[in-house]
């Protein structure tokens, strides 16, 4: 035992010592001398026309933000515009554009007096905390410290020089970068794991831990080669990608705060926080929030957990096929088939839709509990709870997708259902654990879906439909004059859903038309897989009749349009037809293991030529980029919110003559300053988008919390006077912590009902 815990010590060292000599000791800094100084360096007059001209711009797009809502119109433009959703440190423009963390300034000057230094943000002022400095008289270097709470566009320095006076260099970097990286820490945490237990299933010297070493072997390779286009640069763009940025930063940021879990996103929409998570599950993306806290970029995050999840998507339909068919060689199969397909690939990088990814790593697992549970071992329903309460936690149209999938399939049982009451009795107990474990979730979203919020993400199904000829259209790459609607989905994902696992399913239905002298009861089961695949992807077209569900009255047509994009039933159909296909592959014993070897190569050549062309373009996101906090979504918002007129910072205090802000304070969304207002004022505005569950004091009494102006929180009863004390923060209702407590418990229960499972074996 010794010998063994010395060698996966080694290996962490090693890998401890490979991060740090191959860290960047320049990582995270930037100097400026010479002409380019005057990137960073402004006068005091300069930076305060910078601020006032932001302030006008701001001001105007309050105003026409106060027109529509007279009118009871409503803005529907991009919120960006022609400005980049994300940027490098150094750009074209004026300044540095800065993430979220700690900064050190050093600044090589020459000064017979002292001189005054600030950092300076045009309309994120807000975000600096402990930006001024006084740096003595004399010659030499000075280093001084800053925080930013948030990120912020065009960091800059504002200083009147002195005649005289000269500043030579000022040189910024990221307080702790440069010693040991966290992104190659991140990048070799996940490569100890996964060495570490290939080392702990080589300690196995049986046949049959060779064969476990050896499958686990395949299935990292399997994953490695789904994980190519994460190692090029960075992180390539996907339709979905920037708001599942979002939403990473909004769990960092609330984590940092204090929640947990985090109920609030405080970083979202320039920090006026979002209530994101009491609409769209998060539990997975704590892992890369966690790592931005742990001071990983936000683009060594999102490949970590991507990678994740490819390595799980791999893992879990090697074990449910193992578990399926019995047979090693055809588990692998089907782990190849499904983890490259086009499908999953181009949903994963075209798309970028991670809450979909990490909803189809449990799709096979779902597709074996419901055998289990239908057709063979009823005692093994926990399998049913578990990947449901994976896909919940995922992506709630899978969860609906996945309901339905599992209602059918109980339907098309029923004779069976009825003539053993057992499995109605699993299926119940699965439902319930499901509901159990995922209550944390579900009672804060059931809520806040009554609370008024604007949570409709309605689309009209039967504009985005397939023809089945889409199913065979070859990949022309990235064209630009393509219509949206043909490079959402045929035109980006190619041969869906992979050419492989259609070669395969062909193959099959050949196998079974040939009617073998010596049919398996395998033939029957790939033969109903195989047939409910192809019907999920008939419904996935035109052939659907989607125009029908359409035009039905309310509230059937909303449900319909719920489901937004059909062609997202070609996720449920995928384990489906992998399955399938690896059987039409495989079903001979003699040369299988060629055939794997085939299967696998095939697999190889049809994703590399679909994953190629996903890093043509230049990365969205690298390393040491900035990455907007605004949105384009209008979802989880009360109706009427106008995001792009939240000015940050922004307090307004209504019908006061003359107030003042100082000690101002934001950590999250908790708030504190202390306002100076002598001649009174009716209520306060304050920078914080208004959901239930806001408390606010003033000078320890309670306020009245409630709906300002662009729905942002106004305080009533906050009186006048000097040094008025306020403070804000978010209390999550008692029965969302009791149902922590639920989930926590339901956790417990499928944690020991897998057990127990396992045990009878």
């Amino acid at each position: 035992m010794i010998k063994k815990a010395v060698r996966v010590a080694a290996l962490w060292l090693t890998l401890a010592a490979l991060v740090f000599i191959y860290t960047d000791r320049d990582e995270y800094t930037w100097s400026f001398e010479g002409e380019a100084l005057s990137r960073v360096l402004l006068s005091e007059r300069q930076a305060q026309a910078n601020e006032a001209a932001a302030q006008a711009d701001m001001a105007q797009k309050q105003e026409e933000a106060r027109a529509r809502e007279e009118a009871n119109l409503r803005s529907r433009e991009e919120l960006y515009g022609d400005a980049p959703r994300t940027r490098d440190a150094v750009d074209d423009a004026l300044g540095l554009n800065l993430m979220w963390g700690a900064y050190e300034v050093t600044v090589a000057y020459d000064a017979g007096m002292p001189l005054h230094l600030r950092a300076v943000s045009a309309l994120r002022q807000s975000f600096i905390v402990d930006g001024a400095w006084t740096l003595n008289a004399g010659s030499g270097e000075t280093t001084v410290a800053f925080t930013l709470t948030d990120a912020a566009e065009q960091v800059a320095f504002a200083c009147d020089l002195p005649e005289g006076a000269q500043i030579h260099r000022i040189t910024v970097h990221k307080a702790g970068a440069g010693v040991f990286s966290r992104d190659l820490a991140a990048y070799a945490a996940l490569l100890g794991g996964v060495l570490t237990a290939l080392l702990v299933l080589s300690w196995d010297r049986r046949p049959v831990g060779r064969e476990r070493r050896r499958d686990a072997i395949c299935v990292c390779m399997i994953a490695l080669f789904a994980g190519m286009p994460l190692l090029w640069r960075g992180v390539y763009d996907g339709h979905d990608l920037f708001f599942h940025l979002a939403r990473i930063e909004g769990i960092a940021s609330g984590l940092r705060a204090g929640q947990f879990p985090v109920r609030m996103h405080a970083s979202t929409l320039l920090g006026y926080g979002y209530a994101a998570p009491q609409f769209y599950p998060e539990l997975f993306l704590y892992i890369p929030a966690v790592l931005r806290n742990l001071g990983v970029s936000l683009a060594a995050s999102v490949r970590v957990l991507e990678m994740l999840i490819n390595l799980a998507a791999a893992g879990v339909c090697y074990a449910c096929a193992r578990s399926f068919f019995g047979e090693r060689r055809i588990a692998l199969g089907a782990s190849a088939l499904y983890t490259l397909g086009s499908y999953r690939l181009a949903s994963l990088y075209a798309r970028g839709a991670l809450g979909e990814n990490l909803a189809m790593i449990f799709f096979p697992l779902l597709l074996l509990a419901a055998y289990e549970v239908l057709l063979r071992d009823a005692r093994r329903w926990p399998l049913m709870a578990l990947a449901m309460s994976g896909i919940l936690m995922s992506h709630l149209l899978s969860t609906l997708f996945a309901a339905a999938l599992c209602a059918l399939s109980a339907l098309l049982c029923a004779r069976r259902l009825l003539r053993e009451p057992g499995r109605i009795v699993a299926c119940i107990k699965a439902a319930l654990l499901t509901l159990l474990c995922c209550a944390c979730f579900l009672v804060p979203f059931l809520d806040f879906a009554r609370a008024g919020i604007h949570t409709s993400v309605a689309v009209q199904a039967d504009a985005h439909m397939l023809t089945p000829g889409a199913f065979f259209v070859g990949f022309p790459g990235q064209d630009g004059t393509l219509p949206y609607e043909a490079t959402d989905f045929a035109y980006t994902v190619g041969v869906v859903p992979g050419l492989g696992i259609v070669l395969g399913c062909a193959l099959l239905l050949a196998r079974l038309y040939m009617r073998p002298a010596a049919p398996r009861r395998e033939d029957k089961r790939c033969g109903a897989l195989l047939a409910m695949g192809c019907a999920l992807l008939l419904c996935a077209t035109d052939a659907f009749p989607w125009s029908l569900l359409n035009s039905l009255p309310r509230p059937y047509s909303m449900f319909v349009q719920q489901i937004q994009y059909p062609w997202r039933l070609v996720g449920v159909a995928m384990p489906m037809l992998a399955f399938a296909a690896t059987w039409g592959y495989l079903r001979e014993e003699r040369g299988r293991t060629h055939a794997l070897l085939a299967v696998c190569a095939l697999c190889a050549v049809f994703a590399g030529y679909g994953m190629q062309v996903f890093v043509q373009d230049v990365p969205l996101l690298e390393k040491e980029d900035f990455c907007d906090t605004r949105i384009e979504q209008y979802e989880y918002l009360y109706e009427g919110t106008e995001k792009g007129a939240l000015a940050p910072g922004q307090i307004v205090a209504l019908d006061a003559p003359a107030y003042a802000v100082r000690d101002y304070d934001k950590q999250g969304t908790n708030l504190s300053f202390t306002l100076d207002a002598p001649q009174g004022l009716s209520s306060l505005e304050l920078p914080l988008l208004y959901y239930p569950g806001y408390r606010a004091t003033a000078n320890g009494e309670t306020c009245r919390v409630s709906v300002g102006e662009n729905n942002v929180i106004r305080l009533y009863g906050v009186p006048g006077g000097e040094g008025v004390r306020i403070c804000v923060w978010y209390e999550a209702p008692a029965i969302w912590t009791a149902a922590c407590f639920v989930s926590l418990l339901g956790g417990a229960w499928l944690i020991a009902a897998l057990s127990r499972m396992r045990r009878r074996g």
